[in-house]
C-alpha cells in the first residue's frame, strides 16, 4: 500500500499547503522509503531552498534517522538538521502498515544553534553572507513546535479515519 492509495497526490499537497500557511514552515510528505511525496511550494526560510537547488544531502540524515525513530516509536519525532533547522515528523500508519511521515521543516528554534560556517561552505557563500540571511528568519518557541507536531499528527488522524 502507498500514501496515494489513501489520498490523492492533490490532497496529501493541500496539507503541504495548509502547514505552511498556518506555521510558515515548510509542509512535507514523504513515502516509507523516505522520498518526498509532495512538499509545499514555499519554504520556512531561505536557506534550505538554496541547499534543495544544489542537491545537497544536508538533511537527508536528520529525516533518515528521524524517520526511523518515528516509525519504531510509532511516535511523532523531532530533531535538527546539520545547520540547525528544526524537522517535525509524524508517522503515517494505515492497518498497522508503515507508508511514510507528514510534517514540517525549516523551522528556527530559540535555542537552536546554527553552523553558519558550514550553510556558507556549502553554499559557497561568505559566512557574514549567510548571518545577514539568518537575521530575518523567525525562531520559533518549543510551544510553536509542539502546535506544529499537533496540527499535523490531528489532520492526519482526520485523514486516515475518513
Amino acid at each position: 500500500m502507498k500514501l496515494t492509495d489513501i489520498l490523492s497526490t492533490e490532497d496529501w499537497k493541500r496539507l503541504t499547503e495548509e502547514i505552511y500557511e498556518k506555521f510558515g514552515a515548510r509542509g512535507l510528505v514523504n513515502d516509507k522509503d523516505g522520498t518526498l511525496v509532495v512538499g509545499s511550494n514555499q519554504w520556512g526560510n531561505e536557506i534550505c531552498p538554496q541547499i534543495a537547488k544544489k542537491e545537497l544531502r544536508i538533511c537527508a540524515t536528520a529525516y533518515y534517522y528521524l524517520s526511523k525513530l518515528a516509525q519504531e516509536k510509532k511516535e511523532p519525532a523531532v530533531g535538527e538538521c546539520d545547520i540547525g533547522f528544526t524537522k517535525i515528523l509524524v508517522p503515517i500508519f494505515y492497518k498497522g502498515e508503515f507508508l511514510g511521515s507528514a510534517g514540517a521543516c525549516g523551522l528556527l528554534t530559540e535555542d537552536a544553534e546554527v553552523d553558519t560556517f558550514y550553510i556558507a561552505e556549502a553554499l559557497g557563500l561568505d559566512e557574514e553572507e549567510v548571518e545577514k540571511r539568518m537575521v530575518g528568519i523567525k525562531r520559533v518557541s518549543q510551544k510553536e513546535v509542539e502546535a506544529v507536531l499537533a496540527y499535523v499528527k490531528k489532520r492526519l488522524d482526520e485523514i486516515l479515519q475518513s
